[in-house]
């Protein structure tokens, strides 16, 4: 298996996005396509891996009892994805790299589970995808669906913010400061006062 990131590179991303996320952007908690379109701007502009945000229905297998995260829509025993009912990750030539993962424990809670999972990292080999939903036997097996339109339609409505571009600029400068190990990082918005950024502080175990 060969890997886009290394565990370290992929918490220092994860940490980023996750943290200017919880400042400037939507607040504390995940937001996948806050995490993931960003993601893959730094993939892309630091890490010089060709990388896509993708949108559509997503399934994750999280603990051996079979909890599985869903994120989709259903409707007659079949699965569909909308701007309602959707997840976002990120695809390179070879993996799925979805940088939400550290933060699946909380989605597991919100669903209803007892189970505390560990914060683990999700960069998995697209071939390594299970056939279908009802497939995945193992934990961190996952099925993906992508939406072409959909994410198309989101990556539009994104990127029509002037805000969030300069969202997208600030993760990748701090991002080029950080590289080697991750720092406060500030920033002085347009009425001159300092905003001072700090890192979330979730550190990454392993690997699904």
């Amino acid at each position: 298996m060969k890997f886009d990131i290394t565990l370290k590179q992929y918490e220092l991303i994860y940490k980023i996005v996750a943290s200017v996320g919880r400042e400037l952007s939507h607040g504390a908690g995940k937001s996948c396509q806050f995490y993931n379109v960003n993601g893959a701007f730094i993939l892309e502009k630091i890490f010089k891996v060709k990388a896509r945000p993708v949108m559509g229905a997503a399934f994750i297998r999280l603990t051996e009892s079979g909890n599985t995260l869903s994120f989709a829509g259903e409707e007659d025993g079949s699965f569909y994805s909308s701007p309602d009912a959707f997840h976002c990750w990120v695809e390179t030539e070879n993996n799925i790299i979805d940088f939400t993962a550290p933060e699946y424990r909380e989605a597991l809670t919100l669903a209803g589970s007892e189970n505390i999972i560990k914060r683990n990292m999700f960069q998995k080999e697209k071939s390594s995808m299970a056939e279908s939903p009802l497939k995945m036997i193992n934990v961190g097996d996952f099925y993906l669906e992508p939406n072409l339109e959909l994410t198309g339609y989101l990556l539009t409505k994104i990127f029509e913010k002037p805000a969030s571009q300069d969202l997208t600029k600030i993760c990748l400068e701090w991002c080029k400061k950080s590289k080697k190990k991750i720092s406060s990082f500030n920033i002085t918005n347009d009425l001159g006062e300092i905003i001072y950024l700090t890192p979330v502080n979730n550190s990454i175990g392993g690997a699904w």
